[in-house]
């Protein structure tokens, strides 16, 4: 009996998973189920999935494996609506940018005969199509087998979460084309802060500042790409995005804290330029600003920022070394089933 994958969630991330296992090759059935019908037909119809169906618990009866592609905001009625339905040993993840509050509700749902492990696909990097920073369910694209080339894939189990289960989970994310990244669920979420939500939180800032600003209808003639880039974080659904917030609430304050320090010293920096601006100093027979310029301050960033980018180009792969005994015993779950020579 071919290996059972179940997605739940058929919109950019899900369908984009889908394709990508099946141009993986390998020997699986791939079960789709979105309740947006339209969703469902779609992902069926670009052969995402082998079939749909339209009953949550339908969808999940006999799957090895349940990958949970919902807004964050619906992963924990999804856990508590299958959890009495799902047979021994099933693996259950995720895609969402949250994985605290998601291993909570794993732990509080799931019984003790299935395991779960928190997943997180990053693919907003080089040009790849972003994802919505409210869950899984992205802000427009087609889905695409190679969406997730390359990409980052964190992976965050609980202590007791056996090798077999991570292990399944860590093949998902090679067979699609990602680089597994094992983190703790805490210091994710720490991190993912000022990764995604304290840009959201600075777009909505200088949104709201141009919105509120008599001159709001010179400035949307005069605004560009910069703005527009600046900007991107706000799309999705308001009430979602709020609630990915709150859920990480403690995370962001910490980091809007610094970042309130950083836009302090920089409003100094700027204010040395002005007629009559404070900190002047002669030094070397120059005249210099008290503390670092602006000057200053932008090279250390553009030096930081291609630093940034040459050590995405220069990443090295995952070594899978403490997972070789349980590679050994599963085999490759996800390995192409094609015969040598057989065309693609």
């Amino acid at each position: 009996m071919a290996f059972r994958i179940t997605i739940i969630g058929l919109g950019l991330v899900g369908s984009s998973i889908g394709l990508a296992l099946k141009k993986a090759g390998a020997d699986l059935e791939i079960v789709g189920h979105d309740k947006d019908h339209g969703a469902a037909k779609s992902a069926y119809k670009n052969k995402s999935v082998d079939r749909t169906e339209w009953n949550l618990i339908s969808a999940c009866d006999g799957a090895d494996l349940i990958v949970i592609c919902t807004p964050l905001a619906g992963i924990k009625s999804t856990l508590t609506a299958i959890a009495a339905e799902l047979k021994e040993g099933c693996v259950v993840t995720d895609t969402a940018s949250l994985k605290v509050p998601v291993l909570n509700w794993a732990r509080e749902s799931l019984p003790a005969t299935v395991h779960f492990v928190g997943g997180h696909p990053i693919i907003g990097k080089r040009g790849v199509a972003m994802a919505d920073p409210a869950g899984a369910v992205e802000t427009g694209g087609e889905p695409r087998a190679d969406l997730f080339a390359g990409a980052v894939y964190c992976l965050t189990p609980a202590s007791d979460t056996p090798p077999v289960a991570l292990q399944r989970v860590s093949d998902l994310a090679e067979a699609i084309g990602a680089k597994p990244y094992y983190m703790e669920a805490t210091e994710h979420d720490g991190l993912i802060a000022v990764a995604e939500q304290v840009p959201l939180l600075m777009a909505l800032a200088l949104q709201d500042l141009v919105s509120s600003s008599p001159a709001h209808r010179e400035i949307a003639r005069l605004s560009g790409a910069d703005f527009q880039h600046v900007t991107q974080p706000l799309a999705g659904d308001a009430q979602a995005l709020s609630e990915v917030c709150d859920l990480n609430a403690a995370n962001i304050a910490r980091w809007l804290d610094s970042f309130l320090g950083r836009l302090s010293s920089l409003r100094e920096s700027v204010a040395h330029s002005l007629p009559g601006g404070p900190g002047r100093v002669e030094k070397d027979g120059q005249e210099r600003q008290g503390g670092e310029s602006l000057q200053e301050a932008l090279a250390r960033a553009l030096e930081a920022h291609a630093g940034w980018a040459r050590q995405e180009m220069e990443g090295k792969d995952t070594d899978y070394s403490n997972f070789s005994a349980t590679r050994m015993m599963l085999g490759d779950t996800f390995r192409s089933r094609r015969k040598d020579g057989e065309m693609q």
